[in-house]
């Protein structure tokens, strides 16, 4: 059988365009959100010796809703969610190691490094569990191990638009086609050599590709923002964290193989996973209704896992769903945290 090959080039080259917009997305459909809370540290929290990570939490009440986001990130995709849920319960956004106010972690940035943070985080903070873990992205490979690892101190599990286990594989037995990723990982360096440099890039395509900049932000977040971009760690980090997911990487991560051996049944978990009806637009146009299948069975797979897990497609929102379609986020959360309720009441039967 004949397949088009898409040549590695061209998909770079999409690549490239997300170093440069990753910060940024959030800016571009969140311009009007309530962000500055998210510009200053909150609680640092010392999860072990030397190193700390921010937690802003608001509202009160159980369970602890705690939110995680993409590859990226920044914590600022949650200003259009957190607020909501921060008014049913305690909700709670956190730098991941490297980003915005948290410390640094040792490298690699791995799967198995985040949960593990994570869950010393909310340990170290006082945070009661069980938990409802919400993950954007590549934080639903967090969510996955967690509930692995960690099952009775989950209440229940909302993952927007998640990465999957060894997605690219899948991915390129459609795209007939293998890419290198040497210009991605030599872009997040060079990003990282100008903020060591500690003088702003002056260079059209250096602010493009390394500054988190968008014509809406204010004084405070242009600087902010500005203070984020020229961490060396947050690149570092960038990196690590994209060499350990993706084939081709020098060392890819090896907590694939780590999920797929803890794979567990969630039992009776509530879970909801939304499926961005748009997320396989960055595919060739003649490929992405392929493109499309592979990622909405791998999350009914992901649903699976427990007896109440449900995917739920978002026809016309993109990778951001929490930015385009907040209400559809809150949604969920709020059935997710009814039925967490329900279940510590004994009022509910699986």
């Amino acid at each position: 059988m004949m397949h088009r090959r898409v040549s590695s080039s061209s998909i770079v080259q999409r690549w490239m365009g997300l170093i440069g917009g990753m910060l940024a997305a959030s800016s571009a459909f969140a311009a009007s959100s309530p962000k500055a809370p998210y510009y200053h540290p909150h609680r640092l929290v010392q999860i072990e010796a030397g190193r700390r990570l921010n937690l802003y939490c608001v509202g009160s009440g159980s369970p602890v809703v705690i939110f995680d986001y993409g590859h990226g990130g920044p914590i600022t995709v949650w200003s259009k969610v957190q607020p909501a849920i921060g008014k049913l319960t305690t909700a709670c956004a956190y730098d991941r190691a490297g980003y915005g106010f948290s410390d640094p972690g040792p490298l690699p940035r791995s799967t198995a490094a985040r949960v593990s943070d994570l869950h010393a985080l909310l340990h170290a903070a006082g945070l009661k569990g069980p938990y409802i873990f919400v993950g954007h992205s590549l934080a639903g490979l967090d969510g996955d191990l967690f509930a692995d690892k960690y099952l009775p101190e989950l209440a229940g599990m909302v993952l927007v638009d998640p990465s999957i286990e060894g997605q690219d594989e899948a991915f390129n037995a459609v795209l007939g086609s293998r890419v290198r990723f040497d210009k991605i990982r030599s872009g997040f360096s060079r990003c990282a050599a100008i903020a060591r440099s500690g003088k702003l890039p002056t260079d059209a395509k250096d602010v493009n590709d390394c500054l988190d900049r968008d014509p809406h932000d204010d004084a405070l977040a242009r600087r902010v923002k500005d203070q984020w971009s020229m961490s060396p760690a947050l690149w570092d980090t960038l990196r690590s964290e994209f060499e350990s997911i993706y084939p081709g990487s020098p060392s890819p991560d090896q907590d694939f193989a780590g999920i797929d051996a803890a794979q567990r049944d969630w039992g009776h978990l509530p879970l909801i996973i939304l499926t961005a009806g748009h997320s396989s637009d960055w595919a060739p146009a003649s490929l992405r209704r392929r493109v499309k299948a592979v990622w909405v069975s791998h999350h009914d797979a992901l649903a699976a896992r427990s007896s109440r897990g449900r995917n739920i497609l978002v026809p016309d929102s993109g990778h951001y769903i929490q930015l385009e379609h907040p209400a559809v986020v809150v949604d969920a959360i709020t059935e997710v945290l009814k039925t967490a309720r329900q279940d510590a009441s004994g009022k509910s039967t699986p």
